[in-house]
């Protein structure tokens, strides 16, 4: 396991020119502290053509590059988009697709690995609405080669919020990501995550 994480964060510290500087402390993933949070900017260097500009915050479940762990590929990620873009099914779909793409490929290139970017695509749906309808809520399925393991194809399983913050002038897109069956432990501790989160991002909306 230990050499395992060693690979891991090699495999992030090349990244390094492609991760412009983030937030340093979480203003929305607040928690859980044992989950690793990183924060960096958005458009990421590995998808510069993605269209929303602002910042990025992660939380990797423990396990997220164990491929037998129950976490594996397990996290949140909170982006704080500048200004109201919209954010409908199919900027989502974009947004998933350029990053998934651009980050597998990336990542795999470090390693000697060529992802097949055609088959690595989204299919966005809107769902039903929370207690306030302005906040939108999507469910997505994306197709992903894990570079950062051994390249296996996966398919993650991605819920959606999008939370408009005028007061800040910017929109919150909050999306839970897990390879995991949507009713495994791992689904249960992302929701309690992404509740946490949204009533972060609404503290000052």
């Amino acid at each position: 396991m230990k050499k395992l994480l060693g690979v891991t964060f090699l495999l992030l510290a090349s990244l390094a020119p492609l991760h412009a500087a983030g937030p340093e402390h979480p203003a929305i993933l607040k928690e859980p502290a044992d989950w690793r949070f990183e924060g960096m900017a958005i458009p990421p260097g590995f998808a510069p053509d993605i269209k929303l500009t602002g910042s990025e915050e992660i939380r990797f479940a423990p396990g997220m590059f164990d491929t037998s762990s129950s976490n594996y590929f397990t996290y949140a990620m909170v982006i704080l988009a500048n200004g109201t873009p919209e954010l409908g099914a199919s900027e989502l779909k974009e947004f998933l697709e350029k990053y998934y793409r651009g980050l597998s490929t990336a990542v795999g290139r470090g390693k000697g690995l060529s992802p097949d970017a055609g088959q690595m695509k989204a299919v966005v749906n809107p769902a039903p609405p929370g207690p306030d309808a302005k906040n939108k809520r999507f469910v997505a399925e994306v197709v992903f080669f894990d570079s950062f393991t051994d390249g296996r194809k996966i398919n993650l399983h991605v819920e959606a919020l999008v939370i408009p913050r005028p007061a800040s002038k910017q929109t919150c897109l909050i999306m839970l990501v897990s390879p995991a069956a949507k009713d495994a432990a791992a689904w249960q501790t992302l929701r309690e995550i992404g509740s946490k989160a949204a009533g972060n991002a609404l503290e000052k909306s």
